[in-house]
């Protein structure tokens, strides 16, 4: 097309709006850069009573055009129980459906569209029968690593074996994906190595995270011996992070800094996050915030101690960029190429709470590996690189 502008067709199953968590942060960033650059940007979404359209429909800076389709949480649930008895996961089931598909089959239909990009694997159902457009699958995750890791992780037989029947399906629709697509986009080379070793993916690119380094600045450094961690905690492996953290790692802390205290800071918090720490002194769970920022900035560690993940943690860049220096685990760590000088990587409860003391009793450290973090973000994850990268796939896609 002239100019390289392209008419784009963009599907996810999440209203990226408001700005809170990590998946609508990156869809927001990368399509707003995408409509900088001139494409034309059509947005079909699923929309639940929880989602703000109303604040979606006056920022549309990321969009040309929005198209929401109503999603209804209880009906999702009774439609998933069809991956009981289909070769389709869970995840994908729950989030098929029928007036969607009839929205982006009409778009399709009408020819105005180069290339339609859908998000992670809940897309692909989506646009799997259309053949006469291109079609990219941003993957983001190998997300069967992680259900993978999450049957290494469990003891009860029958945990394991639920989780092994839904990663064989996540394994099977990302190798789907991956050759019914034209392109594929993965966060990490550690997803990318995973995925190859069932999948296709020389057609795999990757294309990394960034944070909002303007939103996300350097702060004054806390006098308080706080600690944060922060994500969704109705996310299960990020509560079985905090909870581990709480329980094994946060009472050493608190052996040689008394008034330390843990803040787990993250919207809708599991019943057994509660339960787990309501007796532990020091820990406080938030819930939703306004301004995660604002809880942030009184802390002087963030830790992300993840133990499932995949791909980039947002969390603990945007800690980095915000000079809070970070400790996290090996996962947790994974397709961010820094030092042990400014990211430290714990492999246990008693080097974990070692590093996280050593930081908090010692100001100089911290300012140094701060002020450290906060230029390796600028120079390796910002929106514009992400943007750019973006664009430059979708011109190969033509090639």
């Amino acid at each position: 097309m002239d100019n390289e502008v392209k008419n784009i067709l963009y599907i996810t199953t999440r209203l990226p709006w408001p700005l809170i968590g990590g998946d609508r942060l990156h869809i927001y960033h990368y399509l707003k850069e995408l409509k900088n650059k001139g494409h034309k940007i059509t947005l079909v979404t699923l929309i639940s009573e929880d989602d703000d359209l109303n604040g979606a429909l006056e920022h549309n800076e990321f969009y040309t055009k929005l198209i929401p389709v109503k999603f209804n949480k209880k009906f999702a649930y009774l439609n998933a129980i069809k991956a009981v008895f289909n070769d389709k996961p869970f995840i994908v089931e729950y989030f098929y459906n029928k007036n969607m598909q009839k929205v982006i089959d009409e778009e399709i239909k009408t020819g105005v569209y180069d290339i339609a990009i859908g998000y992670i694997i809940r897309s692909f159902p989506y646009l799997k029968k259309h053949k006469n457009i291109k079609k990219i699958i941003h993957l983001c995750d190998a997300i069967s690593m992680m259900y993978e890791r999450r049957i290494q992780e469990k003891s009860n037989l029958f945990d394991k074996l639920k989780i092994f029947i839904e990663y064989l399906k996540v394994k099977n629709y990302e190798k789907e994906s991956c050759k019914y697509s034209d392109k594929q986009v993965l966060i990490s080379d550690t997803d990318k190595k995973y995925l190859s070793r069932f999948a296709d993916t020389k057609n795999c690119k990757i294309i990394g995270l960034a944070t909002d380094t303007e939103y996300y600045k350097p702060i004054d450094f806390s006098k308080k011996n706080n600690i944060c961690f922060v994500g969704s905690m109705q996310y299960i492996p990020n509560s079985e992070a905090a909870i581990y953290f709480a329980t094994k790692v946060f009472p050493l802390i608190k052996k040689e800094i008394p008034d330390a205290k843990f803040k787990i800071i993250g919207a809708n918090p599991r019943k057994d996050l509660f339960e787990a720490v309501k007796d532990i002194d020091g820990v406080e769970v938030t819930g939703k915030v306004e301004d995660v920022k604002e809880y942030m900035k009184d802390c002087k560690v963030s830790v992300c101690p993840v133990k499932i993940a995949g791909g980039i943690q947002n969390k603990i860049l945007e800690a980095m960029s915000m000079g809070i220096p970070v400790v996290t685990t090996i996962e947790g760590a994974e397709g961010i190429d820094t030092s042990e000088d400014i990211l430290y990587v714990a492999n246990s409860e008693e080097e974990y709470a070692k590093k996280a003391i050593l930081l908090m009793q010692n100001d100089n450290l911290q300012k140094e590996i701060g002020y450290k973090s906060r230029e390796f973000i600028l120079a390796n994850f910002s929106w514009e690189k992400v943007g750019n990268d973006w664009n430059k796939l979708i011109k190969e896609v033509y090639e």
